[in-house]
């Protein structure tokens, strides 16, 4: 993979989109995948609704921009207060650019959820498809959305939900190439 792919999965327990999101993590670690933003959500079996963004990488990013034009700022004005306009000004501008998942469509998603189910949202900058998808293939789930190319769309959703495929497309799937 070599540019920003979305890919939304829905899973039949509760915390499995957490258990994939551990693996993902590890697979980073092993510098198989690099994400731009990850979120998680699931219901519990009592109704409540539970988000976790584990990436805020436009905020984030756009605080540190902000951090640096705020030391550009410290010598006209005071050093820490400089400092803090910049990070604030810069975080809001990283939020404003939306390079991460809209918390409004995770939102949606999450609502959709029926009790004891989860979902994991993921942008992949890039990454070693191969591994990517043996990882996925560890835990069945639902493929609610991808902008990833056919070929490797059809993949993923005949290596983690081939029930929802016909004979004929999980063949061609499984002999797409990347």
């Amino acid at each position: 993979m070599s540019t920003n792919y979305t890919v939304v999965i829905k899973y039949g327990t509760p915390d499995e989109a957490a258990k994939v999101r551990g693996t993902i993590k590890d697979l980073s670690n092993q510098n198989l995948v690099k994400l731009d933003d990850a979120a998680m959500v699931s219901r519990g079996e009592d109704g409540k609704l539970d988000v976790h963004n584990e990436i805020d990488r436009g905020v984030k990013w756009g605080a540190l921009i902000g951090g640096g034009v705020g030391l550009l700022l410290a010598g006209i004005f005071a050093p820490l207060a400089g400092i803090a306009i910049g990070a604030l000004a810069g975080a809001g501008v990283g939020a404003a650019a939306d390079l991460g998942l809209s918390k409004d469509y995770v939102k949606e998603v999450g609502e959709g959820l029926e009790p004891g189910q989860s979902a994991l949202f993921m942008i992949v900058r890039e990454g070693n498809a191969d591994a990517v998808l043996a990882a996925l293939r560890q835990h069945p789930g639902q493929v609610l959305q991808t902008t990833l190319p056919p070929g490797m769309d059809a993949n993923l959703r005949a290596g983690i939900d081939p029930d929802s495929m016909s004979p004929a497309e999980r063949a061609a799937a499984q002999s797409a190439a990347y």
